[in-house]
């Protein structure tokens, strides 16, 4: 799992925006009382799969192993709101289920989202919640693409 410091400390060390994907997939951003995240992709699919594991690098302490399978298909109006559709699926299985991905198999045509994740089940004897991260929101998020990389800013409330 990555710190919160380690992120910071890697965003730190970025030479170039050409170089930014290779160094790192996430850091956070300043925001008063929620959580603000920024993610970096150099594909849609990757982009979703960073912001699934910057929440959960985020939320859970301890170690996180492949062995339940589930599986997500989502469709929406926009790129956005599918954006905005998955984080919610991801915090809506964690809250009901327990379910911690580890490994994702993400495809994404156009609109729709089919994801394939393997994961663990909390077990509070094995992991801890470090911030408890509810529903993302639509507050200053943007998706864009940039210089051949996606970037999405989200903010979640916690």
């Amino acid at each position: 799992m990555v710190s919160e410091r380690q992120s910071l400390t890697r965003v730190k060390n970025l030479l170039s925006s050409s170089d930014m994907v290779d160094r790192k997939y996430y850091e956070y951003i300043d925001h008063t009382a929620d959580l603000g995240l920024r993610v970096y992709g150099k594909n849609l699919e990757e982009l979703f799969i960073n912001i699934a594991r910057a929440i959960f690098e985020t939320q859970i302490r301890g170690k996180i192993t492949a062995k339940k399978e589930t599986k997500i298909d989502l469709h929406s109006e926009s790129i956005e709101e599918l954006f905005i559709d998955w984080c919610r699926e991801l915090v809506y299985n964690f809250s009901m289920h327990g379910f911690i991905p580890a490994n994702y198999d993400v495809k994404i045509d156009h609109y729709s989202l089919k994801a394939k994740l393997w994961g663990d089940i909390f077990d509070p004897k094995r992991h801890k919640i470090k911030l408890e991260i509810k529903n993302p929101t639509y507050h200053d998020f943007q998706l864009e693409k940039k210089d051949g990389y996606y970037q999405a800013s989200i903010i979640f409330d916690v």
